[in-house]
């Protein structure tokens, strides 16, 4: 019997595609204001924080995996009495997440349902990845997640995604990239990957039909 509808998609020619998804406002919401919020109980202070404090350089020396001393003395650096904040970040996490994010969830199931790979690829520590996959349906619908805390590198750097090519097994070429940040997009784009800079569901339903591997519905 030929295939119908979406599970045509997934018969085409050469190696079969593998779609890399990041997790961070693409499946799950993240604000650094919420885990702030949490910690103070005021939205002045919160925000004072995470634009002065926990600034998203810091929030990248949590997602590369160092050590949480090493954070608060950094943060003691620029900030002096403020080391207490990167404990309050950490212990707040995840009041920094909001419910998934559904519309990206359901391409993702769709996707997965006729047949195509999809993976994670985040920028996230290990620190405060710990029950995340367990807490997001859509995630566990992911073959695999790589998180750059296990690497020790962030994206945009090329590293982390030739360590996401062995991980889950595929050649630049079959990779389709899925990220809300312009740098990372870039930075996949450089190696080789097709990437697409995520704006909303709407759009990337559009770009992944674009690409064979969705039919319109």
């Amino acid at each position: 019997m030929a295939p119908t509808g979406e599970q045509a998609a997934v018969t085409q020619a050469g190696p079969a595609p593998v779609v890399v998804w990041d997790l961070g406002n693409v499946l799950i919401p993240w604000d650094r204001h919420g885990a702030m919020l949490a910690a103070t109980g005021d939205h002045e202070h919160a925000t004072r924080l995470a634009a002065e404090v926990f600034t998203l350089e810091v929030n990248e020396l949590l997602d590369r995996g160092s050590p949480l001393p090493q954070i608060r003395e950094v943060v003691e650096g620029a900030s002096p009495g403020h080391g207490w904040v990167v404990d309050a970040y950490v212990e707040h996490f995840r009041e920094s997440l909001g419910p998934q994010m559904q519309g990206s969830a359901d391409l993702l199931g769709r996707l997965v349902d006729i047949g195509h790979r999809c993976v994670g690829l985040s920028n996230w520590g290990t620190t405060t990845f710990e029950g995340i996959p367990e807490a997001y349906p859509a995630l566990q619908r992911l073959e695999g997640i790589l998180i750059s805390g296990e690497v020790g590198v962030t994206k945009p750097d090329e590293r982390i995604f030739r360590h996401a090519q062995q991980r889950f097994g595929f050649e630049p070429s079959q990779a389709v990239f899925i990220d809300d940040s312009e740098a990372n997009v870039k930075g996949a784009s450089a190696c080789g990957w097709d990437a697409i800079h995520f704006v909303d569901a709407t759009d990337l339903e559009a770009e992944l039909i674009s690409r064979d591997l969705l039919t319109a519905t």
